[in-house]
């Protein structure tokens, strides 16, 4: 049986199952981000849970279709072929900060390119050396997956940070790491989380409020910023600790507060050390947008 009629009989049910796939994958996308939930569970369907087995599915189908056909090793041809369609995918989804679909055209292409190169590897008459670099080559991309993924996030980070019109203003902790920032720059806003072993800090740098006023008017809750205001509404006012530096308590916790550079920031204890959180406010440092990305993705 000729090489390129074995790689047909694999690529066609391949192309045709991953862009199934990629539809399914984007109309579930689209009905999770319509729906409304009016009670837990409400917005899940079936498809959120057939969805992960579908590349099992066409997986078996390729192999049933290059079995019945009587090509040899078709198991082996169609298991290949399925982690190197994965890891095109993989390579394309590199370039994305999040999951997302694919167009169905691309998964088709990726699909049939895949399980066709899986039987070429597999079937075509190589030499086992050829063979084996081959399938290096063509398995590369899920060793590249994890750092093309981390780059595009800090790009896509530093392009966010940079968008921010107010200062960066990160703690300087000793042992503690940031382990979640985010701009939204919409509300010219910067967020992230400091983490060391498993005590948090949350850190807030706003624009500083027109009304901000110390004692009487301190400024937003974090509640507030986080999208969940107190009911009923507490008060913001606060004690002096020091030269623009103030303290109030929320949730039984003290939130420090410090005005600099013309912003507000916020340092939340979570569930750190009084003096770690005290630490973080006194410490408070400018980094640049690319810092700033490196350092919220290292």
């Amino acid at each position: 049986m000729n090489i390129f009629f074995r790689m047909a009989v694999a690529a066609v049910p391949g192309g045709l199952g991953a862009g199934l796939l990629a539809h399914l994958w984007q109309a579930q996308r689209r009905y999770q981000a319509d729906c409304v939930p009016e009670t837990i569970g409400s917005c899940l369907n079936l498809g959120l849970f057939v969805l992960p087995f579908g590349p099992l599915a066409v997986t078996v189908a390729v192999w049933l279709t290059l079995w019945v056909s009587g090509v040899r090793w078709a198991g082996l041809s169609a298991l290949l072929g399925a982690v190197i369609a994965a890891g095109g995918v993989l390579l394309e989804q590199g370039m994305h900060t999040r999951w997302t679909p694919p167009a169905v055209w691309l998964a088709m292409v990726l699909g049939a390119v895949g399980f066709a190169a899986g039987v070429l590897v597999v079937t075509a008459r190589l030499s086992p050396l050829v063979r084996v670099g081959l399938a290096l080559v063509l398995l590369a991309p899920l060793a590249v997956f994890p750092a093309l993924r981390k780059e595009t996030r800090r790009d896509s980070d530093e392009k966010a940070f940079a968008s921010l019109e107010i200062p960066l203003l990160v703690p300087q902790v000793p042992g503690y790491a940031i382990g979640w920032a985010a701009a939204f720059p919409e509300d010219d806003r910067l967020g992230m989380t400091l983490v060391r072993e498993k005590h948090l800090i949350s850190v807030f740098v706003i624009d500083l409020p027109d009304d901000f006023a110390p004692p009487r008017h301190c400024g937003p809750l974090v509640a507030e910023l986080v999208g969940r205001p107190p009911d009923p509404p507490l008060e913001t006012g606060c004690r002096q600790l020091g030269r623009d530096h103030w303290a109030r308590v929320e949730r039984d916790d003290e939130v420090h507060l410090v005005r600099r550079e013309g912003a507000l920031v916020l340092v939340d204890p979570l569930d750190a050390p009084a003096e770690d959180v005290a630490k973080a406010a006194t410490t408070l440092t400018v980094l640049t947008p690319q810092r700033l990305a490196q350092l919220a993705n290292s």
